[in-house]
C-alpha cells in the first residue's frame, strides 16, 4: 500500500492479539470486518465495505480500552481491538462510572 495514503479513521489494537498469531478481526465503523495476519506487515488498512483507510495503532499489553474524548468533548472509553474479553466485559454500570469520574476530574480547577 502507497506510503502517501493518509488515514480516515484510527483504531487501537492490543499487542497481546498479534503475539497470539491468530488472524485478527479489525472492526470498521460501518460494519465491515478486515481480517489482518499477524505479524503486522501494515500500519493502514483498506475497509472493502466502506472504503475507509484506517490506521492500526499498536499498544502494549491487553489495555482492554483506552481513554478519549468524544467530539462533544466528553470523555469515552474506546475499545482497543483484540483485547481480552475479561478486560472488555464491563457492565454499562461500571462504564458510565468511569466516565462519571473522568468528567469530574477533566472539569475540576485547574483544567
Amino acid at each position: 500500500m502507497p506510503e502517501n495514503l493518509k488515514p480516515d479513521l484510527f483504531t487501537f489494537v492490543a499487542d497481546v492479539a498479534v503475539r497470539r498469531g491468530d488472524p485478527l478481526p479489525i472492526k470498521c465503523n460501518c460494519g465491515g470486518v478486515i481480517t489482518i495476519m499477524p505479524p503486522l506487515q501494515e500500519e493502514l488498512v483498506v475497509c472493502a465495505k466502506c472504503e475507509a483507510r484506517i490506521k492500526l495503532i499498536l499498544l502494549p499489553g491487553d489495555p482492554g480500552y483506552i481513554i478519549g474524548r468524544a467530539p462533544n468533548g466528553d470523555p469515552m472509553l474506546i475499545p482497543v481491538q483484540g483485547s481480552s474479553s475479561e478486560k472488555l466485559n464491563i457492565s454499562s454500570e461500571e462504564r458510565q462510572r468511569i466516565v462519571e469520574k473522568l468528567r469530574k476530574e477533566w472539569s475540576g480547577p485547574g483544567v
